[in-house]
């Protein structure tokens, strides 16, 4: 069996009976962690200091506002449990957590100052920067999170190539300004408009659509119905991820707010690996996830949070500027940012040394390679096709953690 990490609490929880659909998942125990966080390797929350609370204040950011996502369990889980568990009281920060259901809610809700901390996926995180809202991505929310083109069950169409052969334009229903769309624009010959819409239509996979480009968890719960089949998935084209990110005068004027906020989001991923179906329970109980079951909650959980080593937060710099500059390459040609910048341009806006002081505190090393690469993976990033990476549809058991090289020491 494979160890996964944990914390000591667990609190109680009363939670609705929420909208059922139809999706089914194993519910296996989860072993304890090797550095669970009542043990003496695991630091005690350290206080933000009286000026950065002083800082916050003036600001009007005081409770400091956090803005996650409700709909997308398998990147979201941890934040419930850290809003629910209050590890940022528990650090000297007062904070109000609110829950969105879509993107353009989430992004305006941080474009306008009504949050200060939030997450979403890469494309709309440099949208952020290119609109003059200063921002810092200080650890990678979630990664690989499957996104698939689907068509009707009833659909001529067999495979990528088939659809890459059409005799017209696709029409391919998906959400503008996701990754779903941009894992489109990196599909090498293909033709196709976008009909704009949200997850909730494009899983259902309307009449009138060619295909839909959905993630997960709506590319579960179309398969797992019958709406659809896949004909082709993200991973060789693309490395979909998201971001968890701050606004810059934090990092400027208060970085150990942003320290004190990596070290609870860290602690929340290892209370969601110690006891996940308490998490997927924290994630259906907001009134926004209302579309998803405990069971469902806890397959995406067990798909993403729980594959892959803990570490996987830490934000490769060099990596991700080298595939985040193809996205915004690809947005500044159809007039949709308004300047371009460079791989080295875009690693102003990381601030990957938070996570991995987080890590260190804990006796971990941070990884010298993004977790989901496997030794002597011969990609190059931003030259897609890429030879097959650590996902869902290639990993059959979690990471093993720790092992050798993974802990601190000689």
């Amino acid at each position: 069996m494979v160890p996964r990490l944990g914390v000591a609490a667990v609190v109680r929880l009363a939670s609705g009976v929420l909208v059922a659909l139809l999706l089914a998942c194993s519910d296996p125990p989860a072993p304890a962690d090797p550095t669970p966080a009542s043990s003496p390797s695991a630091p005690a929350p350290a206080q933000v200091s009286p000026e950065s609370v002083a800082f916050l204040q003036a600001k009007g950011w005081w409770p400091l506002e956090v803005g996650y996502f409700a709909d997308v369990p398998g990147f979201s889980a941890h934040w419930a449990v850290m809003c629910a568990d209050r590890l940022l009281q528990a650090r000297g920060i007062e904070a109000n957590c609110q829950s969105f259901n879509s993107g353009p809610p989430i992004l305006e809700a941080f474009l306008s100052g009504q949050t200060q901390l939030t997450h979403y996926g890469d494309f709309p995180f440099w949208n952020t920067v290119d609109k003059g809202v200063g921002a810092v991505a200080f650890a990678v929310t979630g990664v690989n999170n499957e996104v698939a083109l689907v068509v009707p069950v009833d659909s001529p169409f067999t495979s990528l190539d088939d659809l890459r052969a059409a005799d017209h334009e696709l029409v391919i229903g998906t959400t503008l300004g996701s990754y779903a769309e941009f894992y489109l624009a990196s599909i090498p010959g293909l033709k196709y408009r976008i009909a704009g819409m949200s997850m909730r239509d494009a899983q259902l996979v309307p009449k009138g659509v060619d295909a839909v480009a959905v993630w997960d968890p709506h590319l579960s719960l179309t398969l797992d119905r019958g709406l659809g089949r896949k004909v082709d998935n993200v991973f060789p084209w693309y490395v979909p991820t998201a971001y968890e990110f701050v606004r810059r005068e934090l990092h400027e004027s208060a970085p150990d707010v942003v320290q004190a906020i990596a070290d609870a989001s860290l602690e929340a991923l290892l209370a969601v690996r110690a006891d996940p179906a308490r998490a997927a329970k924290l994630q259906v109980a907001d009134p926004r996830a209302r579309g998803w079951t405990e069971a469902q909650a806890r397959a995406q959980i067990d798909r993403y949070l729980l594959l892959y080593k803990p570490t996987y937060k830490y934000l490769h710099a060099d990596f991700w500027a080298a595939e985040d500059a193809r996205v915004v390459a690809s947005q500044f040609a159809a007039g949709r940012l308004t300047r371009a910048r460079s791989a080295e341009d875009l690693k102003h806006d990381f601030v990957p040394e938070y996570m991995a002081r987080s890590l260190a505190a804990r006796g971990w090393r941070v990884p010298t390679a993004p977790v989901f690469l496997p030794q002597g993976w011969s990609g190059v990033v931003g030259s897609p096709p890429y030879p097959p990476t650590l996902n869902a549809g290639t990993l059959t058991d979690p990471q093993p953690f720790p092992e050798p090289g993974d802990l601190a020491g000689p």
